[in-house]
């Protein structure tokens, strides 16, 4: 680490110091240098040389010592009461991580956000109590100009905006939110394709035909996926003592899992099983009928792996999201059609169902979603675009 034309001072060549505290150290160090140079020809004495003080806007500030009114003048300039939106984040984040439940993947989620659209960008520099509704909107106007920022891109921004908000004025550095007073209609967005989020029956059925005479457990994994609507951890997760009878019992999860460190990098990605669902929520603890399909296909997979605890193993080691997803990019392509992801696995088999009837209230404990409207989002178009031609010609001609 290298500062021009300055040496260090022996203080911070102390090997116990992590390299955020020297950072940290010298950021404080450029500080006291900032405000002795800029507050050193106002500083007065007073007569009898008992006090120190300096005026600004009218205002006295005093102090009894020199070093006294130093540290009233780093804290006019950079205290509690001026801290930015760049000095908030990083406690935010680390408060969200050590008093919420906020999950590492969302933690990460907003780092990655902040990178994008913030680090860098002088709004971030200034402090949260002289920012108003007007700034805001330039600055998301700045972002979607030319439609070129997703809404739900930009929804995440502004939940990230929000969530610094809400510490901020927790901790009386800000007193109220200027977001809240913003009509965010006014704004444009990158038009997003919902069409194409799912399988087509037509794709699922090619999808399906290709992989029919395929036991590799990949290949039955993905047969299984697209029998049942649940989540990829879900799948991963399940035991062969779920199956109870012609039901399989939805009751854990396998988890991608990482932590944040306190600097905010993240640690190694570890996988664990737990017993309990997505959002916490009594409504994730859920029965799936088995379809004679996906009995005939629990055969299958009991003869490639006859004494493994969970459902769908490898030499004795579940099966992972990342590689179950390439292993359905690769059958996509072998199949001659789009590759999609497993979650739109899920979509699909959703949307089937709602389109051959199933109420709304149904799919949704199906589902295991705590609302209708989460459920709705689910809905896709999977019917082609020949059939939907058909049934136009021979209804409206």
């Amino acid at each position: 680490m290298h500062f021009e034309n300055e040496i260090l001072p022996s203080s911070l060549l102390d090997d116990t110091l992590s390299s955020s505290e020297i950072v940290e150290k010298i950021e404080r160090m450029k500080q006291d240098k900032f405000i002795k140079t800029k507050y050193h020809d106002k500083i007065k004495t007073r007569k009898d040389g008992r006090q120190f003080y300096v005026i600004i806007d009218r205002r006295q500030i005093t102090s009894t010592t020199l070093d006294g009114l130093y540290k009233k003048l780093w804290e006019l300039e950079f205290g509690r009461e001026n801290a930015s939106l760049s000095v908030i984040y990083p406690e935010w984040l680390i408060w969200k991580r050590d008093n919420t439940s906020v999950c590492a993947k969302t933690l990460k989620e907003y780092t990655i956000l902040w990178e994008k659209f913030f680090k860098g960008n002088p709004l971030t520099e200034i402090p949260i109590k002289n920012l108003a509704a007007k700034d805001y909107i330039a600055f998301f106007r700045q972002l979607t100009k030319g439609e070129t920022m997703t809404k739900k891109s930009f929804t995440n921004t502004k939940s990230l905006l929000n969530g610094i908000y809400s510490y901020a004025i927790e901790q009386e550095i800000a007193s109220f939110n200027p977001i809240r007073d913003i009509d965010c209609r006014q704004f444009s967005f990158k038009p997003v394709n919902h069409f194409d989020e799912a399988f087509t029956t037509e794709e699922r059925d090619r999808l399906l035909k290709h992989l029919s005479g395929n036991n590799s457990i990949y290949s039955l994994a993905i047969q299984l996926d697209f029998c049942l609507v649940l989540r990829i951890g879900e799948l991963l997760a399940l035991r062969w003592s779920d199956i109870e009878g012609g039901n399989i019992h939805i009751q854990g999860q396998l988890l991608t899992e990482t932590e944040m460190n306190d600097d905010l990098t993240f640690k190694a990605r570890t996988r664990t099983n737990v017993q309990h669902i997505k959002g916490n929520t009594d409504k994730g603890f859920r029965y799936q009928p088995l379809t004679d399909n996906a009995k005939e296909i629990l055969k299958r997979i009991k003869a490639v792996n006859p004494d493994g605890e969970y459902i769908l193993m490898r030499d004795g080691k579940q099966l992972l999201q990342d590689t179950f997803n390439e292993h359905l990019k690769k059958h996509c392509i072998e199949a001659g059609i789009k590759p999609r992801s497993s979650h739109k696995i899920r979509f699909t088999n959703a949307s089937i169902l709602y389109n051959n009837g199933m109420p709304l209230a149904n799919l949704q404990n199906l589902l295991g979603h705590t609302t209708s409207a989460m459920t709705l989002h689910y809905i896709r178009s999977v019917t082609p675009a020949e059939t939907t031609k058909e049934i136009m010609l021979s209804s409206l001609g």
